[in-house]
């Protein structure tokens, strides 16, 4: 057979949860197919997005099954050599369905019908594509793509578009690159100290090959200035630096940094506007500097030269929807593909990074003192049994005596709303979500009842919905509650919420952080948010008013995270000339923990928690993959994982638990179920899982989440 004979199709990973790939007929009007590169397709009655993975040349007769290819948007790859192949290692790794590798790792790139184009020359526009050019016309505003879309009913539109821009008749319209206002100032060098010194020359001298390292500083020693340092050399050189932080709201912080030290500086994170991504990705080539959260890895920078990855300890670089990877991890492969140091910094390590340097695998660079004449905390216990409102005698004391000295204070806790539950003092029962198997939350001030996993709520009531009698009171204390118990307290005393329910935008944070740092606000009550990054000198006093929460959950990582947050905590106090104090509220004031807290326990505390793995045999000793399924029908979601663990039983060297109820049992109306697998010897997880996750179909009705190394088992 000639090659006359045959005709040209693709075999394309495409954006929906399907095992396979799928082939479809190429058109000649969209030029030449090339790998790597989107496509529209139809599936089904709908229209997807798909990546081309193989050019195919098909007999005639075979083609004529394949549906045609809709529309082409690339002209060129958007991924380069280097970032396509660590892709694909990606994928493999967490064993991601064909699509799912591509959507997640091209994140970036959606919103493409948000891109705006205007007319640049009419005249060849309208000779060689009328249809374009009349579209074109009809407005004085710059279109966007999708509209450009909807007024061209031809197939390749996208692609007509493409070849108008790459003539130059039409081109993108680009915002400036995106600076958050009042935040960008600018940090100034600082003298280092030995240690930093020695951190900077080793991470310099790391330049031009790849070399994991981890940066082991305690709260307030100086690793951003180490990172700064290490980054200008590379941006001397040519190359570009990657700087991921894992919470939104540190990346306005971080940009007052770097401003002005880094050169051109980007920001990436999912709470940006189109317009500011867009202006992002147009000049990928021309910054010096991104700052991002997890996503801003797949940032295919041209010359990246190193990847910095601060609160290497951070629960939050693991993605937990849809492609359940850890940024983390993959910007050490990243780096390893690309042959570039990577840096690693953290107070509070994470067990597996600690384990890696004491093995050598890591580098470890260690900064052991405070700068700038910051001050060691000192810490106390206060004993809570036998008290009854949320802030003993001590704290409201030594919270007076902080606004007296002109000082201020954070207190410290991980609950939102007013409290956890309303319960019923005449029967006992206690209001939960209709769709989950959670406790309802209090929030006082809107009167309403919310869930913290479905986002259901109901108008608060003080009736029980059980016996009928007004008898329900409020079970323990969140951070709503805390303020409103502080200004009853001590009258005069400036208090601010910092969590997700006081603070919704992020110009909201920054004003809110802004206004701190000024002084204006002499007690900031907050969560988890309050722990990470900030930098206050005025900051003397901190309290946490729950010490114990969280201690003792039913996860492997329970009191590795309890101990990272405190420990955190405990480090935004004495940053400045003045010395630090810290009082923790337990009811469990003999808890061998609570006398480990602070960076200074950092490698007596990773020594007990690797001795207790090993005995274990748990990660980073073994190697885990947690997989559930959920369904609304709870036979449905069991027969799954059942049939998943029969499958898996004939796996040797792997041990398999369940399936068993998750520890939620119940979330948004779907029951759960999981399995536990663990490869003791880390050589066939997660690989040999694969061949049966292709050959179990998924269940109508029935979803299943693959967690390769997982975070959180709850």
């Amino acid at each position: 057979m000639g090659d006359a004979d045959r005709v040209t199709a693709v075999e394309v990973a495409v954006f929906a949860p399907l095992p396979k790939r799928l082939t479809y007929r190429w058109p000649r009007h969209l030029g030449d197919p090339a790998t790597a590169i989107r496509l529209l397709v139809p599936l089904g009655a709908t229209q997807r997005l798909a990546v081309v993975e193989r050019v195919l040349r098909l007999p005639a007769s075979e083609a004529d099954g394949y549906k045609m290819v809709l529309d082409r948007l690339d002209a060129a790859p958007l991924l380069p050599a280097g970032y396509r192949r660590w892709r694909e290692r990606l994928a493999d790794y967490y064993l991601a369905l064909p699509g799912e590798g591509w959507e997640a790792v091209l994140a970036w790139a959606a919103d493409e019908g948000r891109r705006r184009f205007r007319m640049v020359d009419g005249e060849q526009l309208a000779a060689a594509m009328p249809e374009l050019a009349a579209v074109f016309k009809g407005s004085r505003r710059p279109l966007t793509q999708a509209t450009i879309r909807s007024r061209l009913a031809c197939h390749g539109s996208f692609w007509l578009l493409r070849q108008a821009e790459q003539r130059g008749w039409v081109e993108e319209v680009v915002e400036p690159l995106f600076q958050p206002d009042g935040m960008v100032s600018g940090s100034a060098p600082v003298t280092l100290n030995e240690a930093q010194q020695e951190a900077v020359e080793r991470l310099t001298a790391a330049r031009g090959g790849f070399r994991s390292h981890l940066l082991f500083g305690c709260t307030g020693s100086g690793k951003t200035e180490v990172y700064i340092r290490a980054a200008e050399q590379v941006i001397a050189g040519g190359g570009q630096v990657l700087i991921l932080v894992p919470e939104i709201g540190l990346t306005p912080m971080w940009l007052a940094r770097v401003a002005r030290r880094l050169g051109r500086v980007g920001v990436w994170h999912s709470a940006l506007k189109p317009r500011a991504r867009h202006a992002l990705r147009h000049r990928l080539a021309r910054v010096d500097a991104v700052v991002g959260t997890r996503s801003a890895l797949f940032l295919p920078l041209p010359r990246l030269g190193m990847v910095v990855v601060d609160e290497e300890h951070d629960a939050s670089f693991k993605q937990q929807d849809g492609l359940c990877f850890s940024a983390r991890d993959m910007a050490v492969l990243l780096a390893q593909q690309l042959a570039i140091p990577v840096v690693l910094g953290s107070a509070t390590p994470s067990v597996e990074s600690w384990h890696q340097a004491q093995r050598g695998r890591y580098a470890l660079l260690t900064l052991p003192d405070r700068v700038g004449g910051g001050s060691r905390v000192a810490t106390r216990i206060v004993d809570m049994r036998g008290e009854r409102g949320v802030l003993s005698p001590p704290l409201l004391a030594a919270l007076k005596q902080t606004k007296a000295a002109g000082k201020q204070s954070i207190l410290y806790l991980n609950r939102r709303g007013y409290a956890p539950a309303l319960h019923c003092t005449a029967c006992g029962a206690v209001p939960t979500c209709r769709h989950c198997a959670a406790r309802l939350t209090l929030h006082r001030r809107r009167g309403e009842l919310r869930c913290h996993l479905c986002g259901w709520k109901r108008r608060a009531s003080d009736r029980c919905d059980g016996c009928g009698e007004q008898a329900l009171l409020p079970l323990g204390a969140g951070t709503e509650r805390l303020g409103a118990d502080l200004e009853a307290a001590i009258p005069g005393l400036r208090v601010a919420r910092f969590d997700r329910d006081a603070v919704t935008t992020m110009a909201q944070q920054v004003a809110l952080l802004q206004a701190f740092d000024r002084g204006e606000i002499d007690c900031l009550i907050g969560t988890q948010m309050v722990v990470k990054g900030h930098h206050f000198p005025g900051v003397t006093l901190i309290g946490v008013v729950q010490a114990d929460l969280g201690l003792n959950l039913p996860d492997l990582r329970a009191a590795e995270r309890w101990w990272q947050q405190l420990t955190q905590v405990i480090g935004r106090a004495g940053r400045g000339a003045d010395a630090g104090l810290t009082l923790l509220q337990s009811y469990q004031p003999d808890h061998p923990w609570l006398r480990q807290l602070g960076d200074a326990f950092a490698p007596s505390v990773l020594r007990q928690e690797l001795a207790m793995r090993r005995e274990m045999a748990a990660p980073p000793f073994a190697r885990w993959v947690r997989v559930v399924f959920s369904a609304q029908r709870e036979a449905r979601a069991r027969k799954a994982a059942e049939a998943l663990r029969d499958a898996a039983d004939s796996l040797s060297g792997i041990e398999v638990s369940g399936p068993i109820p998750c520890a939620i049992e119940r979330i948004n109306r779907r029951y759960r179920f999981e399995l536990l697998l663990k490869d003791a010897g880390r050589t066939r997880l997660p690989w040999a899982l694969r061949p049966l996750l292709d050959r179990l179909p998924v269940p109508s009705g029935v979803r299943r989440k693959v967690d390769v190394d997982p975070m959180d088992m709850m």
